[in-house]
């Protein structure tokens, strides 16, 4: 039995950490058919990419990463320290570990495992998500045996040859029953249910929105709202406030239609896109992809100042499938309703469900896996 090492390196966020774990999980299922004796770790920064690799039995090594900052910031003198220490970390974990292959999903943490790689001699494969790709990617791409892209249009932004894969998607999120989600949720009414994704680190322009328009919302949808993690107090705290000085009339609706969450794990957000039937989300490409595999009618509102803009470029390409771009400029209590109302309706519905699923790539992690093999073997 051959054995086979690879390092999987990314970003903290989950658009980085769950595209990781697809692939991981894929790589898991292609070794075994081929008598690999497979060998996993996943490196990085951030308690959310060690909370990914250990639901799923992946061993995790934590690094300090410098962001590469352009623009003025007291925090850029303690990234400055921690880029040399997060090499020298890199360096050891790396020599100790050895492996025949490094995957890449991008992020500031992924530049000096990237660089330490080459030092080695260890291929080095990328995947970029979005459809401007981020800097370190560029950076690392110039030492990259193969770059996969979520975006045709990315391909422009490499000067490597690159392959269009889409965005891995993790099989377990489609897997949800609808029945048993209702149940779940404790949503049991036969009435629309409107499900908000603000990202592991929440969406704030977003989450206003919804609490301002919680009590008009709960009036005619059941409502799932995961607001991010550094953010659940304070839309917690509105809600209450909401609950407590509203009349009867306005609070009991509230109580009984929304539910409000800091984040879903991997079964709860099976479950919520099991229910869903309209979604409201951010524009990263994890979610998008997702959407488009679970084939409901988004509204996607992208970031307003996302880095080179990539977010807004995210949801106009998946508009072009039939998803709703809403600028945050234009998001407001009056447009959210309108535009979840003309969605359902019937004759709209069908027709943005369908294109919706031609945006999907659910076999891009498999791919990719394919790729990362074939080239060892």
């Amino acid at each position: 039995m051959k054995e086979l090492r690879i390092l999987l390196i990314g970003g903290g966020s989950g658009g980085h950490a769950y595209p990781l774990i697809a692939v991981a999980e894929s790589l898991r299922e292609k070794a075994a058919g081929k008598d690999i004796d497979l060998k996993l770790m996943m490196l990085g920064e951030g308690g959310f990419l060690r909370r990914a690799a250990e639901e799923h039995g992946i061993p995790f090594k934590l690094i300090k990463a410098g962001k590469f900052r352009r623009y003025l910031s007291s925090e850029s003198l303690i990234d400055l320290i921690k880029i040399p220490l997060g090499f020298v970390q890199s360096l050891w974990y790396l020599f100790w570990f050895m492996p025949d292959v490094v995957f890449s999903k991008g992020g500031y943490d992924s530049v000096a495992p990237a660089v330490v790689a080459q030092l080695f001699f260890i291929p080095i494969f990328i995947h970029e998500s979005d459809s401007i790709p981020g800097l370190a990617n560029r950076i690392v791409s110039k030492m990259a045996e193969g770059i996969f892209l979520s975006f045709k249009t990315a391909e422009k932004n490499f000067n490597s040859p690159s392959v269009f894969t889409g965005n891995p998607t993790r099989k377990e999120l489609f897997q949800g029953d609808k029945n048993s989600a209702r149940e779940y949720f404790n949503l049991q009414e036969q009435r629309p249910t409107v499900l908000i994704l603000g990202g592991s680190q929440g969406a704030k322009a977003i989450n206003d929105v919804i609490v301002s328009s919680v009590v008009v919302m709960a009036q005619k949808f059941n409502i799932i709202h995961q607001c991010g993690e550094s953010q659940y107090e304070s839309v917690k705290k509105d809600i209450d406030v909401i609950m407590k000085e509203g009349t009867h009339e306005y609070s009991a609706p509230v109580s009984v239609y929304y539910r409000l969450y800091p984040f879903l794990d991997e079964k709860q957000l099976a479950s919520a896109y099991a229910l869903a039937d309209v979604i409201i989300s951010r524009a990263g490409a994890g979610f998008l992809f997702e959407i488009a595999q679970a084939g409901k009618p988004a509204i996607i509102v992208p970031i307003s100042q996302s880095a080179s803009n990539h977010q807004y470029f995210n949801a106009f390409e998946f508009s072009l499938s039939g998803g709703h771009l809403m600028e945050e400029s234009n998001l407001n209590r009056e447009s959210l309703v309108r535009e979840i109302e003309n969605i359902l309706e019937p004759e709209n519905y069908a027709k943005i469900s369908e294109r919706i699923r031609l945006f999907a790539t659910p076999d891009a992690a498999d791919k990719i896996a394919e790729a990362i093999l074939n080239f060892k073997l």
